[in-house]
């Protein structure tokens, strides 16, 4: 969940008038909270989405995601394989990473190279790639958490991201 920096705890409060006690904060940092919500996830922005009023919010954007896994490209790879089940044939995808992955090489891990990631996510999704114009969304978000890199996966429909526009 994305907010305006120094808002987090604004941010949390508006949350909760929304969704009450269904959620709890993982993670605050600057401009971002990390969620667990206790349903499912896409309902939850989706109630955003009807609720919230972009003059007076201090929340930014909100990604539902299917699953969050450690950051290693294996785990990653699995979780895309099985949430892009939900990609209907003869429908597009791309995907969007953001943040470092990584792979156990020997007894080291090393971050993957970013374009390598992306092309062995995209590998296990059997539909076909599409830059522009696209249907669905692969995203991965890869970042710290408590002493361990994780990664979030989410495969939605663009209009399934809750995205504040500024108010002019």
């Amino acid at each position: 969940m994305a907010c305006w920096r120094g808002r987090e705890h604004k941010a949390e409060a508006e949350l909760r008038s929304y969704w009450g006690k269904d959620f709890y904060v993982v993670r605050k940092q600057p401009s971002y909270l990390i969620i667990k919500y206790k349903g499912d996830p896409f309902e939850a922005v989706e109630r955003l989405k009807e609720l919230v009023d972009p003059r007076y919010t201090v929340l930014l954007k909100a990604v539902p995601y299917d699953f969050s896994v450690p950051a290693d490209i294996e785990d990653v790879v699995k979780a895309v394989s099985k949430a892009a089940q939900k990609i209907p044939e003869g429908e597009t995808f791309r995907v969007t990473l953001e943040g470092p992955l990584f792979e156990l090489r020997g007894d080291q891990w090393e971050e993957l190279d970013r374009e390598e990631a992306i092309r062995r996510i995209a590998s296990v999704v059997k539909r076909p790639v599409k830059l522009e114009g696209y249907d669905w969304v692969v995203y991965v978000k890869s970042l710290p958490l408590r002493g361990s890199q994780f990664a979030g996966v989410s495969v939605h429909r663009p209009s399934q991201v809750f995205k504040v526009k500024p108010y002019k």
